[in-house]
Formats: structure tokens, sequence, C-alpha cells
């Protein structure tokens, strides 16, 4: 069994499959359910769903921020679940623990921060920053943790991550205490406007102040100016968080690790390396600058599984999971068996090829660029389109058309009030020849509507 779901595993990592996803797959997924009710064979049921599903590592997947996984890094997850040690506790998984904490490390040392500083790992980009806002909150109001409230207010771009005004309710800022921040014409947030958003909340009654910095945002993969960013948190007496969920893996890239610049003098930083360092899901990151930040936070008292401090932390007393699992493995595995000159040349292979997109609109008379890419994230439009619903619901028709063919698979985002489609390259075997293929099918599509 465990050889033919390895065969599965493969399938699906090299891309055989001929289309990126079957048409009229969204309607067939109920009928397959109920298609292999009677079928009991694990095995079977699992081809049959790995054929129905979206095929991420076909080469024309240029939808969203989900990778194409490196196959080490993917098929070492069954080993994962087969040990299955929780890492809450360092006594649960000794070896565990020292992988984990070897990571977190490196992680360190790659930001620039001090082996000072503290982090975990966890799933994803939202918990990331809840983490870090938490640690945040009980620095700036060290009465929050008891009361439950604070009157801090957050400082966001408007591409900030929705998961930074979900994270201010959870942990009873208030969705009122995010202040957005007008965006430049590059889609980055105005350090200017910064000043604006904090002189607002001043005028509402606050005092301290989050300023949350981009660094790959979710529609336009835009990286704000982090030094100036931090200059107007200085100055303000800010704490300064660094969502980098989608770009920190470019602190990999040395062509393109300058759009970091400034991310070491962040009080926290949030990134994903389940996205520009192409690991399966999940494998998320926080760190915060001062271990003491983070630690005030999340210490708790439970005799039956934290005892006295031993050369081995328990990573429970940092991250909110108490069920800690194991990810740190296939990161450190693919880190030691390749070394860090892996993600330099796939992170920068996957935003060269979203430069050729760049530019094949620049060439076209039917699409047009919407931006310069910062890294691999590419938003464009038909040319000469008129400012009515019309053209918003064409874009999302082309959208459906080209996912629903099978041939190629992209996403859109609505820009400025509008709906716009949208490219993210997130497979290295994604070369300039699928890019342009897909890119050449939307105009041709687009050229016969508009007929």
């Amino acid at each position: 069994m465990a050889h033919e779901f390895a065969d599965i595993a493969v399938d699906e990592l090299v891309g055989r499959a001929s289309a990126v996803r079957r048409p009229g797959s969204p309607k067939r997924a109920g009928s397959l359910v109920e298609a292999n009710r009677g079928v009991t064979d694990p095995v079977t049921l699992a081809r049959r769903v790995q054929r129905a599903s979206l095929h991420l590592s076909h080469p024309r997947f240029l939808a969203h921020q989900v990778a194409a996984p490196i196959p080490a890094a993917a098929l070492v997850e069954s080993v994962v679940a087969a040990m299955n040690q929780s890492l809450a506790v360092w006594e649960m998984s000794p070896i565990g623990t020292a992988i984990d904490r070897d990571l977190i490390a490196r992680f360190k040392t790659l930001f620039g921060y001090p082996m000072s500083s503290e982090g975990s790992l966890v799933p994803g980009g939202a918990f990331a920053n809840l983490t870090a806002l938490l640690a945040a909150r009980d620095t700036l109001d060290r009465d929050a943790h008891r009361t439950g409230k604070t009157r801090v207010a957050i400082i966001a771009g408007e591409q900030t991550h929705y998961s930074v005004t979900r994270a201010a309710k959870i942990l009873g800022f208030g969705s009122d205490a995010v202040f957005r921040v007008d965006a430049d014409p590059r889609f980055r947030t105005d350090p200017a406007a910064v000043t604006s958003s904090i002189a607002k909340a001043k005028k509402a009654g606050f005092r301290k102040f989050v300023v949350v910095g981009s660094a790959g945002s979710t529609p336009t993969g835009s990286f704000d100016d982090l030094t100036q960013l931090r200059r107007v948190a200085t100055v303000e007496r800010a704490w300064m968080h660094v969502d980098a969920a989608h770009g920190g893996g470019l602190m990999f890239s040395r062509r393109y690790r300058r759009r970091l610049r400034g991310i070491r003098w962040a009080d926290s930083i949030a990134f994903d390396p389940h996205k520009m360092m192409f690991m399966p899901l999940s494998a998320g990151c926080v760190l915060i600058r001062r271990q003491a930040d983070l630690r005030r936070s999340f210490a708790e008292q439970a005799s039956y599984l934290f005892g006295p401090q031993r050369a081995w932390p328990d990573i429970g007393q940092v991250t909110i999971a108490c069920s800690q699992r194991f990810d740190a493995l296939k990161v450190w595995l693919v880190w030691r068996a390749y070394g860090a000159r892996i993600w330099d040349a796939l992170a920068t292979h996957v935003c060269e090829v979203t430069q050729i997109a760049y530019r094949y609109c620049l060439q076209s008379s039917v699409l047009e660029p919407l931006h310069k890419p910062d890294a691999n994230i590419f938003c464009f439009q038909l040319r000469g389109r008129r400012s009515d619903g019309h053209s918003d619901r064409l874009h999302w028709e082309l959208k459906e058309a080209v996912n629903e063919s099978g041939f190629g698979y992209v996403s859109s985002a609505v820009l400025r009030g509008r709906r716009v489609l949208r490219l993210v390259v997130m497979n290295p075997r994604t070369t300039s020849k699928e890019v342009c293929a897909v890119l050449d099918w939307i105009a041709r599509r687009a050229k016969r509507k508009r007929t």
C-alpha cells in the first residue's frame, strides 16, 4: 500500500495530467463522491480523487499562492504522519524539537534576527499574523491579556491581508481599530499616508500603534518600502510587523532579496515556507525580535505537560498549538539535502517567468499590464476596457472560461474598484512558453467575445 500511495503522489508531483483540471470538474465533484460509495479499497479511492483534482503541478496552473511542492518535501509527509510527533513538549519529541529549533535558528539568520529572538512554525500566515499581533498587543498594553480588551490601533495598507483585520477582531482590538492606508501607484503602502492614518487614529483616541507592512501583498505581490515604514514606526514608537507570508522566501534569491530590505528591523515577521519555499501545506512561521515579547503572551501552567527548563524548550510555550505537528522536518530535510541554493533557483525562476508575462502584455494589442511585478504575481486587463459593470463581467467570464477549459488556470482580483485578471507563478516547471500560451488563449477568447 505504501508503494501504491507513493506512485499516486509521484504522478501528481510530476504533473503528468494533460489538463490543469477536467472540464466540468465542479459539477462532477458531488457525483464522484456518490459514484464511489461502494468502493472500499483506499488505494483505488485515492487514485480516483487524485485524477479528479485540480493539478497544481501542471505547468499552466497560474492561479493562486499555493505551490507545486518540492517532491522530497511532499514525499516525506507520510513519514511525518507515521511518526506522529507532537512538538508541544520536549519529552514527546526529542529529535523533533531539536530539528524544529535548528530550523528556527536558520530562519533567524536568514532574516537578520538575533539568536535571542524567538519564533515557531504555525499552520500559515493567518496564524502567524495572529501570533505577532498578540505579542504586539501584550507588549504595548500590559493589561490586555487580563481584560481581553485593548486600545491599540493597527495601521495597515489597503492591500494588507484580511487575516490582520480578523486577528484584530479575535484579539479585542476591534475592526474599528484598523486604519487603512492608501497605496501609491505601484500598489505599495505609502509611508506618508501612514503618518496621516496615525494622525486619524490619534484623533479617535488611540495612543499606541502597530504598523503593518506587506512583503508580497496578495492582490498584486507588491513589496512595501520596509525601511521607510520602520522610520515612521520608530518616530511613533509603534510596533512594526511585516507580513511576508508570500514574499519571505525571496530572502534566498540573490536577485530579488532586495525587495525585503529593512525586514531585519521589524519587531515581528510572518512568512510561509509553503509559498515561495515550495513546501506542501502547511508550513507557516512567525518570528518575534525580542523573546520576552512572545513568551509573555504564551507562557502557561500545565503540570501534566510543561516541566522545568531543560536544554531544549517546550515549544508549546511559544506557539498557539498544543498538538504541534512536526512540519519542520520537510523544510529542514530539503535545506540539509540541497542547501539554500535550491530556493535561490526556484524563487528566482518563477519571478523571471512572471516578468515575461508582463512584457507580453506590454506588447499585446489585447491585454495590458496594470503594474510591473515585484515578484511572481501579476495583474492585467483588456485594453480599452469600459468603466462599467460589463467590463467587470467580461473579465470574470474570461477567467472562468480558461479555467473550465482545462488548458490553463488563472485567478482575478479587484483593483481600484475594477475586476482584473491575475497570474501567480508557483510552479518551478512553468516556463515562458506555458505563460505565453495561456495569455494567447485569453487574448483570442477576448477578441471573439468583443466581435
